[in-house]
């Protein structure tokens, strides 16, 4: 009975899936049946291979699905004094048009969540992250603001690669030489407007393309007709994956527990992790300078302790574990980026633990994110991560290195 309420309500949640604005074009684009859920949306998992994908990422061009991203409007006359109360940094100087990067922490200064803020106009936001309504929406009593999503209201194509000025400007015309990082613009592609957002998830130079869903299919048609020839293919979810754990960027949920209402996926079953911005090297959006914000005086006192107990870094597994670890498990190195939390260990005392594991290509080497004591955060220090297969601990051999593994080229 068990069994057939799980299968009926894992039915019920497939049936309840949808495309995006562009399923049309990237069902026609995929050559295999590979597909990822992402929230209430399927988007391509793999179009034709992952190397090739990411091949074509790091040398040229690609473009992704980025329309199941979470959107969040928050507009009205104090829309900026309830961001800035809930926010760790101060966006009160945030232009129109600019994008700013920023995590927001509970009481006690561990991390709700982490997205992008956008500026559309003065009092108009929109905040691009995991679903956080609920904790915005509990500072906004007495205060004259709306909160919306609006995640159905825009289609959005990453754009990313050393090549994607190239096609972008020859899709529309227009110069894109002056557009800095985290900033946007509005501009005409296919004959439909688009703001065109300098940012990206894989740590390449890279755009993000809003659109409203109507036009979808004509911004991917002219960005392909354009782009082809330049060597712009699709890249689909597993490579974007892949990439992003390469820049060592973070996932709500795969590389920390957000401290709120919504959690994030069920890789962590309860709150031990947690983690305060600094933990997450992320103390460098924390402005204390601003006179308030939720979680302030948690983190001061985190700063007057010393500092927090755990630090984020890379581990890197060696060649002979990497041999090991085909051998036990896989027959082949890691079929996608692991979402499974695996300890680390130093003799018989655990150390820390590592997440979102994977083949990095780009690398030739299994990396995975750590989250170590601080004693054993530097670089050089041998761990050994704990794989558990059929009842037994198999111990493989790793170092920890600094992050990102991969040179960033996105802001430069």
């Amino acid at each position: 009975m068990i069994q057939l309420k799980r299968l009926l309500r894992v039915s019920n949640q497939l049936l309840r899936l949808k495309g995006t604005p562009f399923h049309s074009r990237t069902e026609a684009a995929t050559s295999t049946a590979e597909w990822y859920r992402w929230g209430d949306y399927v988007v391509v998992d793999v179009y034709d291979g992952v190397r090739q994908e990411l091949a074509a990422m790091r040398e040229q061009a690609t473009v992704n699905e980025m329309s199941p991203l979470w959107k969040l409007a928050i507009t009205g006359a104090d829309s900026l004094k309830l961001i800035n109360d809930v926010v760790t940094r101060d966006i009160s100087g945030q232009e129109v048009g600019q994008i700013i990067y920023t995590p927001w922490c509970n009481q006690e200064g561990k991390v709700v969540g982490d997205g992008l803020l956008l500026r559309e106009k003065e009092d108009s936001f929109i905040l691009v992250a995991g679903p956080n309504d609920e904790w915005f929406r509990s500072f906004s009593i007495g205060l004259d603001v709306d909160i919306v999503d609006v995640t159905d209201d825009f289609g959005i194509l990453a754009l990313q690669g050393p090549r994607s000025q190239e096609v972008l400007e020859s899709s529309t015309g227009t110069s894109f030489s002056d557009l800095q990082f985290s900033r946007s613009r509005t501009c005409e592609l296919g004959g439909v407007q688009v703001r065109v957002i300098r940012q990206g998830f894989t740590g390449e130079l890279g755009y993000e393309l809003w659109v409203e869903p109507d036009g979808a299919e004509d911004v991917w048609d002219a960005l392909f007709e354009f782009g082809a020839p330049l060597g712009l293919v699709p890249a689909g979810e597993h490579a974007i994956d892949i990439a992003r754990v390469e820049a060592g960027l973070l996932i709500i949920g795969s590389d920390y527990r957000g401290a709120g209402p919504w959690h994030g996926v069920d890789t962590y079953p309860d709150s031990r992790r947690e983690c305060s911005p600094r933990e997450l090297n992320l103390g460098r959006f924390v402005d204390f300078s601003k006179e308030h914000f939720v979680g302030k005086q948690a983190l001061l006192d985190e700063e007057a302790g010393g500092g927090p107990r755990d630090r984020l870094v890379g581990l890197e597994l060696t060649e002979g574990s990497v041999r090991k670890l085909v051998e036990i498990e896989f027959g082949s190195v890691l079929p996608r980026v692991s979402r499974f939390v695996y300890q680390l260990s130093q003799g018989a005392q655990t150390v820390g633990y590592v997440t979102s594991l994977t083949w990095a290509h780009s690398l030739q080497k299994i990396v995975g994110l750590a989250h170590v004591e601080a004693p054993v955060a530097s670089e050089g220090t041998e761990v050994s991560l704990v794989w558990p297969l059929d009842g037994q601990q198999h111990f493989l051999d790793g170092r920890i290195v600094g992050l990102p593994f991969r040179k960033h080229t996105r802001n430069q």
